[in-house]
């Protein structure tokens, strides 16, 4: 009886034995059969092309008169007149204001009503000392008389012609400081006026960009108050130093005014290329990547990403000019750089090519 129980036993235990060893290795097996797979990270890829790049440097500067002046009066008196008004185009010589000129008349006759007592007082001692009836040293004091006079003459006419305040060139008046009746004093300033045909822009460019200007080189100009007109000027002046502090050379644009619709004081733009690259590798900026203390980029090979240093030329608009570190026909990530790493694989899906080949500085 208890033999043929034990042997039951066996026999079950037995037939269990295959069935645990089964799911004891299902349960082994189960973990490494539900081991996540690595998914590819979606990215934007664009392709590294070559093309023409022009460098630019933009700025902006106030426009400025060449040719500005405060006009004086070199006498005093009163202003009896006045011959121009603020805004108004003069020409040189033009008297923009008359002082009372009185005064300087009476001295004038009174110093010709001398000359020519001298003159009469001349022609008889040149008689008398001929028959040497007068001492030299007489004759030779009313030559000295009669050359004083003749000077005094003079100055008296140009005190008199003074007393009318002229332009000093053609230009328009840009603000009258008198006022009718008003008592002018020696060296007063009466109007300001600046020649409006010989406008200038004064820019300070990079040093890089500098070593490419020369005059005569044209110039895009533009002002905010005209928008929508051009404007036809070039670099005149180059200054032949580098500021130390700023590392800047100034330039000075000359600006044509033919049309008379600008003015000293406007806000303008300019935009002057100073380099041109022919067949340069170019890449989008969004390529970049951010936080990084050298430039790299993110390049794409079978699938994967590798990370890339470059070193950059100019930028164009939303382009950039490699100098060094990839080669035409690359592909780069221009799009999901955050999600990346050092051998990430990557799903691409291509953006357009850049197309821009303006630099700017």
């Amino acid at each position: 009886m208890k033999t043929a129980a034990f042997v039951s036993l066996l026999l079950l235990s037995a037939a269990a034995t295959p069935l645990l060893s089964g799911c004891a290795g299902e349960a082994q097996s189960k973990p490494a059969a539900e081991k996540p797979k690595t998914e590819a990270v979606p990215v934007e890829i664009a392709a590294v092309v070559q093309g023409d790049i022009t460098a630019r440097y933009a700025g902006t500067a106030v426009l400025e008169a060449e040719r500005e002046a405060k006009v004086v009066s070199e006498i005093g008196g009163v202003v009896l007149s006045l011959g121009a008004e603020e805004g108004q185009l003069v020409r040189k010589g033009q008297v923009l204001a008359r002082l009372d000129a009185e005064r300087h008349g009476v001295l004038l006759r009174q110093a010709e009503t001398e000359l020519e007592r001298l003159k009469h007082q001349d022609a008889r001692n040149e008689s008398l000392f001929q028959r040497q009836l007068i001492a030299r040293n007489t004759y030779e004091q009313n030559k000295s008389d009669l050359a004083t006079r003749k000077a005094e003459v003079d100055m008296a006419r140009l005190s008199l012609s003074k007393c009318a305040v002229v332009a000093p060139f053609d230009g328009v008046i840009t603000r009258r400081r008198v006022k009718q009746g008003q008592l002018l004093k020696v060296n007063e300033v009466a109007f300001e006026m600046a020649d409006f045909g010989e406008l200038k822009a004064r820019l300070r460019v990079p040093e890089r960009a500098s070593a490419a200007l020369k005059p005569g080189q044209l110039v895009d100009y533009q002002a905010d108050a005209l928008p929508g007109q051009t404007f036809a000027a070039e670099i005149e002046r180059v200054s032949p130093v580098v500021d130390a502090a700023s590392g800047t050379v100034d330039i000075v644009v000359a600006v044509d005014n033919s049309s008379g619709k600008l003015r000293p004081g406007l806000f303008s733009r300019l935009d002057v290329a100073y380099d041109n690259v022919a067949g340069a590798i170019l890449i989008p900026k969004t390529a970049l990547l951010s936080g990084d203390r050298d430039s790299s980029v993110f390049v794409v090979r079978d699938n994967k990403v590798q990370r890339v240093a470059v070193k950059l030329g100019y930028e164009a608009g939303r382009n950039v000019q490699v100098l060094q570190g990839l080669s035409p026909g690359a592909d780069v990530v221009v799009a999901g750089q955050s999600a990346l790493n050092e051998g990430s694989e990557v799903q691409a899906l291509r953006a357009n090519a850049p197309a821009e080949t303006v630099a700017r500085r």
